[in-house]
């Protein structure tokens, strides 16, 4: 699959200023994996397009990696948004990325739709090699050594530890956790601060709380109930 069926153009470049003047946007690309999105594809590309124009990118393209063992998904959509020199990529949700937003932010922003959340481009220098995204196809042996090495890290914003974690699954070495580290969290009674620009979990009332409201909304039906019938 070329670059050209990989990604679908967009016409409008510029935009017009209030004085007449046009003013370049910064240029972004999406990504929609089918074999993440599945049947949701087509409505999560028109999404990503929305949300794009929203926050006045100008959108280049919607890319689409082959779907095949050898195709590293993010780094095909990394190698085309380096290629048209984009500020952003964007995507519908974390996902797409394999849950590594650290490993887009070596290259560009990273817009997602849901959440709204932006993932800003790390600053040259300030991401190290240690955590950066490996530059050659790890084994099994190296990435045992590599999940070792980063106890400590989140594989959510170190991509070097991110790419273990993926070898290991597909080569069956190990069974990824049925749930999220905020919900082993919440089920231990544990605090799970938000991750970098991750937005805050509202967490609302307690569950006393909600009772006495749902009794109250049971009385009242209750009551008007019997109005009607009298």
């Amino acid at each position: 699959m070329t670059n050209m069926q990989a990604g679908q153009p967009d016409t409008a470049y510029v935009r017009t200023r209030s004085d007449g003047r046009d003013a370049r946007r910064p240029k972004a690309v999406g990504l929609v994996r089918t074999g993440v999105s599945g049947l949701a594809a087509p409505r999560h590309a028109a999404e990503i397009r929305r949300h794009a124009e929203q926050l006045g990118y100008h959108y280049l393209y919607t890319v689409r990696p082959p779907e095949n063992p050898d195709t590293d998904p993010i780094g095909y959509a990394l190698t085309i948004a380096a290629g048209v020199q984009a500020a952003a990529l964007i995507i519908h949700d974390l996902a797409s990325v394999d849950n590594t937003p650290a490993r887009v932010c070596e290259t560009c922003d990273l817009e997602t739709v849901c959440p709204p959340v932006t993932w800003a481009r790390a600053m040259p220098g300030s991401i190290t090699p240690d955590h950066a995204h490996p530059d050659h196809a790890l084994s099994v042996a190296e990435s045992h050594r590599i999940m070792q090495r980063h106890i400590t890290c989140r594989a959510v914003t170190c991509a070097m530890k991110s790419a273990a974690l993926r070898c290991l699954v597909r080569a069956g070495a190990l069974v990824p956790p049925a749930m999220s580290p905020r919900e082993r969290a919440a089920a231990r009674g544990l605090a799970f601060e938000p991750i970098g620009s991750e937005p805050p979990v509202w967490r609302g009332p307690d569950l006393a709380t909600l009772l006495d409201v749902l009794d109250a909304l049971t009385d009242a039906n209750s009551h008007a109930a019997g109005d009607t019938r009298s």
